[in-house]
């Protein structure tokens, strides 16, 4: 009995102890499995949910020349303070999104976002991995990404494009 009072009393200490691994080999993870933004592009989708690895992987398997990576985000995980924004390479916006965040994004060609779902026929691009709301979506390429000039950003959001 004494010796099950003592590992009670130890607990907070031995979870404590857990959550400051997981933390840390989270961060080791990601530091080991994560690449400088000029070898990967960034897609963040503001969507009511999307299979981001699944989608990431298959984006991966004919990346541009240069790239290491691709990732998949949804908007929620810049919400960790971080400058992201500032690094997305693709962003896909429902047509209501805020004025002031899409006027600074890019088109993809001509003026205006390029539409990726239509919700009046449910059709669009990526359907496999995204899950659309109830509104038109549109695709806009990042003024701050580092692959306006070598195309890759470009070349990434065909392939979106091309999904079914």
């Amino acid at each position: 009995m004494r010796v099950l009072k003592n590992i009670f009393s130890q607990l907070h200490t031995f979870v404590l102890w857990l959550l400051a691994s997981v933390l840390f080999w989270g961060w080791i993870f990601t530091f080991v499995t994560d690449t400088v933004p000029a070898k990967k592009v960034t897609v963040y989708c503001r969507v009511p949910a999307v299979e981001d690895t699944a989608m990431a992987a298959a984006l991966e398997e004919d990346m541009p020349e240069g790239l290491r990576m691709v990732q998949v985000h949804t908007f929620d995980y810049v919400m960790f303070g971080t400058d992201a924004f500032d690094r997305g390479d693709i962003f896909i916006v429902p047509a209501s999104e805020d004025a002031d965040f899409v006027k600074d994004l890019l088109p993809l060609e001509g003026e205006g976002g390029t539409k990726v779902y239509d919700a009046a026929t449910g059709e669009g691009a990526a359907t496999e991995y995204i899950r659309y709301g109830d509104e038109d979506y549109y695709m806009y390429l990042g003024s701050a990404s580092v692959h306006l000039d070598d195309g890759a950003a470009l070349a990434v959001a065909r392939q979106i494009l091309a999904m079914e």
